[in-house]
């Protein structure tokens, strides 16, 4: 048997390299770059892609201690693969791959043995009249704009959603119009997880939320549809080292999320700190993630040729919705959700319990980029980008209030929910030829939790006051990368 799966291996590696050979002159094209990305924080709590602060500056151990890191595993290549003609459509295929599967920051001592991460896997069909179909795992419908930073993933999770997921997609092409709707995988969050409880016989009463499949406890597909204008009305800028012109678009998804019950020991609002509440949520709940993002390109100093010298834009984008880890966005764990008090149980084992809905954390955000071209080897960028949630209770009730929790909060949360966070990130950008990409920056992070949290006392042993601002984490970066395309 192992000899036999042995041999099949070797066949497989062998078939792609003499499939390679047989193929006539542009039905095969391999693409990517060769990427080392090199950074210095100021604290040693945060990931490659600067997605969120892990503690407060005046945390009781905080991480304030610099750190310096290196990575190639942003490495990746393309396989393009033209097909034959059918149904009267041209169609190809696509299949990209990283090296992101280890982690953000994996730690090694012989080697670096990061592990491959398959980002694009599609094929598709274009008709004569702009009709398209697309199947496989491709861009959501917001990610159709993207900042030009030195790292990988920019505003990761706090101001641009990063998207891929298995969908089927149609496109409609007209004029100046580009029209998309798609219906894909829908996400299972399993943010504040519950634990479940059996009954007397044994048979889950409450089944928690221990596990969490893809797609395995949502009924619906996720959709998303999109509209695109675009076109050449005083000439054109920069956009990833090519001409661009002014572009706008409007996006929309959506999908239904489905929450077991169960039980929990989870915190509420306190006076320095959280305070510890036990809840139940009796019932599973269904909600709906949902989210809308508008997008602009815009060229200030404009170009008519392919020449890039001189020019200018401006890349604006905003959204708003609920539950935004559907969509690529909000990564940070406990933020997509928390528990609002409903009632006291009446009914089963925990009569006169405090039962809870849960409700999706609601944001918006987006990002600003202003880029000029110095000649077609040197550009300077300036990005700013933002996460805000709005809409928590702070309610309070007569009937929860307890020794934890003596204010009578109806919030709780397994977490430790980021209310604001946002990001200034400035950089320098060298091409000396198309095969090579240089980049330095500076990105300053600033991110406000809800609540304080840590030590409940300063360092002079005193509790901290509640008018001081404990809830803010800063950091500090500078960054170097170095790109080879092929």
């Amino acid at each position: 048997m192992k000899k036999t799966i042995a041999f099949l291996t070797l066949l497989a590696l062998v078939a792609l390299p003499a499939s390679v050979m047989a193929a006539k002159t542009g039905d095969f094209e391999l693409g990517g770059y060769i990427k080392l990305h090199t950074w210095w924080d100021s604290t040693n709590d945060l990931n490659k892609n600067i997605s969120v602060k892990g503690n407060r500056n005046n945390a009781f151990r905080p991480t304030n201690e610099g750190k310096f890191r290196m990575t190639a595993q942003d490495t990746r290549f393309n396989f393009k693969i033209k097909g034959p003609e059918v149904w009267g459509a041209k169609t190809q295929g696509y299949i990209e791959v990283d090296f992101d599967g280890s982690g953000q920051d994996p730690q090694a001592t012989v080697t670096y043995a990061v592990q491959p991460r398959l980002r694009h896997a599609w094929f598709r069909f274009d008709w004569p009249g702009g009709w398209q179909l697309l199947m496989g795992q491709y861009w959501g419908v917001f990610c159709n704009y993207w900042p030009d930073t030195v790292n990988s993933g920019p505003l990761f999770g706090h101001g641009m959603s990063t998207q891929r997921l298995p969908q089927v997609r149609v496109t409609y092409a007209t004029g100046p119009w580009t029209f998309v709707a798609l219906a894909g995988v829908p996400n299972d969050e399993f943010d504040n997880g519950l634990a479940g409880v059996n009954n007397v016989f044994g048979f889950p009463w409450l089944p928690g939320t221990a596990a969490n499949f893809p797609g395995g406890r949502t009924s619906m597909p996720q959709f998303g549809v999109q509209a695109t204008y675009e076109q050449d009305l005083w000439g054109k800028a920069a956009f990833f080292g090519r001409p661009r012109a002014f572009s706008a678009n409007v996006s929309f998804g959506i999908q239904r999320m489905k929450y077991d019950s169960g039980i929990a020991a989870a915190r509420t609002w306190g006076q320095a700190g959280y305070g510890a509440v036990a809840l139940v949520q009796e019932d599973s709940q269904d909600l709906v993630p949902w989210m809308v993002q508008a997008s602009m390109f815009i060229p200030l100093l404009p170009t008519q040729t392919e020449d890039l010298k001189g020019t200018a834009s401006l890349q604006v984008q905003f959204y708003v919705g609920q539950g935004l880890r559907a969509f690529g966005n909000d990564f940070l764990g406990g933020n997509n959700s928390y528990f609002d008090f409903d009632s006291f149980t009446t009914a089963g084992g925990f009569v006169n319990f405090p039962s809870y809905n849960r409700k999706l954390m609601k944001r918006y955000g987006g990002y600003i980029q202003g880029q000029y071209y110095f000649n077609n080897q040197w550009h300077v960028s300036y990005l700013y980008g933002f996460s805000k949630a709005y809409g928590v209770t702070r309610a309070r009730n007569a009937a929860l209030v307890t020794g934890a929790n003596p204010d009578g909060y109806e919030f709780a949360t397994l977490g430790d929910p980021v209310k604001f966070i946002q990001e200034h990130n400035v950089s320098l950008f060298y091409r000396p030829s198309k095969n090579f990409k240089f980049g330095l920056s500076y990105v300053y992070l600033n991110q406000n939790w809800f609540q304080t949290e840590g030590s409940p006392f300063n360092a002079a042993g005193a509790p901290f006051s509640t008018t001081t601002d404990t809830t803010r984490g800063d950091v500090h970066r500078v960054q170097f990368a170095g790109w080879f395309f092929f």
